[in-house]
């Protein structure tokens, strides 16, 4: 009698130790909407962890990065294969020499290096543009050839010159430092002016909010903004590392941000 309780008891154990293995991690608040635990700063000029200003701070439950200083805000852990999930909106200030430009920030992932490896202001990485008109465009922060991926696009005009523009079932091509890819309907007549706006556009103007999703793959990218997919991006040399926000001259606000680890 005992030896069969005994054995029961392991069988239920074993099956429970099983169904743990199968559950999906918890999802991960990267914003707890109170503080900036689990980041840190850095500054242009002023390295890690030096913030006298406040360019990134916590006010009303949301995360500010006010633009006044070059830097980044970053995770202080690494991840991968995950989907990212932001609800941002652009703030009403900007600030010299850009107060007349696109109001521009950016999400790096998949940092690695040096803070301030990248112009004194942020880690090597694969950007997802933030800038008005062009949210969603993908670009190499650095010249490791590390941080390399490909996407199917095609060539068209941009901004009186030409680009490499995202879209489905086009031939593939390779991407590396110094080149972007452009998501699939941006405006060809494209400038860097405050609150550009195109006709395609669906980034919603300063003072609304919109939802970015970056799904992090084993090895590629997708990028979806207020629905619409932006970007893919496939065959990431560097698949982890730590998530990072660019203060670049105008105010980002963020209200909402969450970790989905993938199975």
């Amino acid at each position: 009698m005992r030896l069969a309780m005994l054995a029961g008891c392991l069988f239920a154990l074993m099956v429970t130790t099983q169904a743990g293995w199968s559950q999906k991690p918890a999802p991960v608040e990267l914003f707890n909407g109170q503080n900036l635990a689990n980041w840190y700063p850095y500054l242009k000029g002023k390295g890690k962890g030096v913030d006298p200003r406040q360019v990134f701070s916590v006010k009303e439950g949301l995360l500010r990065i006010s633009g006044e200083e070059w830097g980044a805000l970053t995770t202080e852990k690494e991840y991968e294969n995950y989907r990212l999930t932001m609800e941002y909106g652009w703030g009403g200030k900007v600030w010299p020499p850009r107060e007349k430009s696109a109001r521009d920030s950016g999400l790096v992932l998949h940092c690695t290096g040096k803070d301030g490896a990248h112009g004194d202001s942020w880690m090597l990485g694969l950007q997802v543009n933030m800038i008005e008109g062009g949210t969603g465009d993908l670009s190499i922060l650095g010249k490791s050839p590390d941080h390399t991926f490909q996407s199917t696009c095609e060539e068209r005009p941009a901004s009186g010159k030409k680009g490499w523009y995202h879209k489905t079932g086009a031939p593939s091509r390779a991407f590396g430092p110094g080149d972007r890819l452009l998501w699939g309907d941006k405006d060809p007549a494209w400038t860097n002016t405050l609150g550009f706006m195109g006709a395609k556009d669906i980034e919603k103007p300063a003072g609304q909010f919109n939802t970015l999703v970056a799904e992090c793959g084993k090895d590629t990218l997708t990028v979806t903004l207020n629905g619409k997919l932006m970007t893919r991006a496939t065959g990431l040399k560097v698949a982890r590392g730590k998530i990072q926000f660019q203060s670049e001259g105008a105010e980002l606000l963020i209200r909402r941000m969450t970790l989905e680890p993938l199975k």
